[in-house]
């Protein structure tokens, strides 16, 4: 069976701000996150994940319990 929820690689950016009367301004940062798309609905399940090994173990539960659910129906 095909799994339901997948890990997908997320690009953000990192703004730096900066406090009145400062001058020096940091270049943004590139970084990366992790987020799970549900693959029947192609939404996104949860808040995100900076670590990809955390959204793969959410993401392995979630279908884990998909597919007990399926076997019940």
């Amino acid at each position: 069976m095909e799994d339901i929820f997948v890990v997908k690689r997320c690009n953000k950016i990192i703004i730096h701000g900066r406090r009145e009367g400062e001058n020096e301004h940091l270049p943004p940062d590139a970084a990366v996150w992790y987020r799970i798309a549900d693959t029947r609905t192609e939404g996104f399940i949860g808040d995100g994940y900076d670590v990809e090994e955390d959204a793969q173990r959410v993401c392995r539960q979630l279908n884990a319990k998909s597919q007990v659910t399926a076997r019940q129906s």
